[in-house]
C-alpha cells in the first residue's frame, strides 16, 4: 500500500489539476484536457503547449502530459477504479472540461458572440468566440469545452458571497428563527419597497478585491452615500445593484475592447432564481436577461455534453439547447435608465477616485510591497 501511494504521488506531480488527477486514477493515463491546460502555458491558436516558454526557461517538455480534447476518450476504467466506483471495467472515460467551461456550455449561449452571466458565490460574464483574444481589463480568453470555440471570461470575485455576508451582519435575528429560504423572502420584500437606485446608496461588491472589470488586490467594498434615510432594505437592494454595475462595466469593456455587440444574455446559477435581482440586472445592464430551466445544473449538463458529443449521441455542442430551454425573459424598464446611468457613472468614479486610497490603506496590510 505504501508503494502504491508513492507511485500515485510521483505520477500525480505530473498532473496539472484535479480533472487530470481523476482521469489518471480512473484510467492510469496522464493527460491534460485543453480547457484545463489553457490556464497554464497553452496556445489557444495552435491548441498545443506554448513550447517556446519552456525553451526560454531552459526546460524540456518531455514531462508535460499529452493533450486531449473534452470529447476524446482517454481510456477505460481500470479494474481497480471500476471496483471502487461500482462500474464496469473498461467504461470509457472522456476528457471532460473545467468548471467555468462546463457551466458556460450549460447556459446554451454557445454560438459566436453569444453571452451569458453566471451568478453564484462569484459571478462572471462570458462570451463564446472562435477568436483567441488578448487579456484586457482583467478579462481572459480560455479554451471552451467545445474544441472549436474559445470563451472570454471576466470574473467578479464576490457576488452571492456578499449576500451571505449581509445575512450574517444584518439579519441575525431572522437567521436564528427562520429557514434560509424564508430569510431570502424577507430580504426581497424589504428590498422591493426601495425604489431603483436605493436613494443614491451605492454598495461596491469588492469584498475580496476584484478581477474584472478592474484587476486589483487592494480594493475592498465601499458603502457610499449613506444617510439617515437608508434602511437595511436599501442595503439589500444596493448590494444587488452593485453587482449589476460591475457586470455592466465588464460588458461595456467587452464591447469597447473586443468589438462585441451584446443585446441579450443567458443567466444561470443559484442567483438567477431570484426574479427581483434579474429585473434589477436587466434595468442596470439595459439588455434582455434570459433565465434557463436548469439554473443549478448548468455545470453538470456542460460536463455531460462532452460525453454526449464525444460518443456521437449528439452531433455537436449546439444540441445542448435540446436540454436547456429559456425559462423567463426580463426586459429592461426604460423608466429606470436615467437613475441607473447616473449611478453607474458614480460607481466607476468611486473606484477611480479611491484607487490610490485603497493602495495606501492596504498595501502594507496585505504585504504587497
Amino acid at each position: 500500500l505504501k508503494e502504491e501511494r508513492k507511485d500515485i504521488y510521483n505520477n500525480a506531480k505530473k498532473v496539472l489539476d484535479v480533472n487530470g488527477y481523476l482521469k489518471y486514477r480512473s484510467t492510469g493515463k496522464i493527460v491534460a484536457e485543453w480547457s484545463g491546460a489553457c490556464t497554464y502555458a497553452f496556445n489557444l491558436k495552435k491548441k498545443d503547449w506554448e513550447r517556446i516558454f519552456f525553451k526560454i526557461a531552459g526546460l524540456g517538455t518531455d514531462k508535460l502530459p499529452d493533450l486531449v480534447r473534452s470529447v476524446d476518450i482517454v481510456g477505460g476504467l481500470t479494474k481497480e477504479a471500476a471496483s471502487e466506483l461500482g462500474l464496469d471495467e473498461g467504461t470509457p472515460v472522456y476528457g471532460g472540461c473545467d468548471d467555468t467551461q462546463s457551466a458556460a456550455i450549460g447556459t446554451g449561449a454557445i454560438g459566436e458572440g453569444q453571452a451569458h452571466i453566471y451568478l453564484g458565490t462569484s459571478a462572471w460574464v462570458g462570451v463564446t468566440t472562435k477568436k483567441a483574444l488578448k487579456f484586457k481589463h482583467g478579462a481572459a480568453c480560455l479554451q471552451s469545452a467545445d474544441p472549436k470555440m474559445n470563451l472570454l471570461v471576466g470574473i467578479t470575485e464576490s457576488a452571492g458571497a456578499n449576500l451571505e455576508w449581509l445575512i450574517e451582519r444584518f439579519y441575525t435575528c431572522e437567521k436564528e428563527s427562520l429557514k434560509t429560504s424564508d430569510i431570502y423572502k424577507v430580504m426581497d420584500e424589504e428590498a422591493s419597497k426601495v425604489k431603483a437606485g436605493s436613494d443614491h446608496l451605492i454598495f461596491t461588491p469588492w469584498l475580496l478585491g476584484e478581477r474584472c472589470p478592474v484587476s486589483t488586490t487592494t480594493t475592498r467594498g465601499t458603502i457610499f452615500n449613506l444617510s439617515l434615510e437608508h434602511t437595511r432594505g436599501h442595503f439589500m437592494r444596493a448590494l444587488a445593484e452593485g453587482i449589476g454595475y460591475n457586470l455592466r462595466w465588464i460588458i461595456e469593456n467587452y464591447e469597447k475592447d473586443y468589438g462585441f455587440h451584446i443585446s441579450s444574455l443567458r443567466i444561470t446559477g443559484g442567483g438567477s432564481q431570484n426574479d427581483h435581482w434579474m429585473q434589477i440586472f436587466a434595468d442596470i445592464i439595459q439588455r434582455k436577461i434570459e433565465t434557463t430551466n436548469q439554473p443549478k445544473m448548468a455545470g453538470a449538463i456542460g460536463a455531460a455534453m462532452c460525453v454526449f458529443v464525444g460518443s456521437g449521441k449528439y452531433k455537436g455542442f449546439e444540441d445542448v439547447n435540446k436540454i436547456v430551454k429559456k425559462h423567463k425573459i426580463f426586459s429592461p424598464d426604460p423608466a429606470n435608465f436615467d437613475i441607473y446611468n447616473k449611478l453607474f457613472l458614480d460607481y466607476k468614479n468611486i473606484y477611480n477616485s479611491l484607487k490610490g486610497a485603497y493602495i495606501n490603506a492596504n498595501n502594507k496590510r496585505f504585504n504587497l510591497n
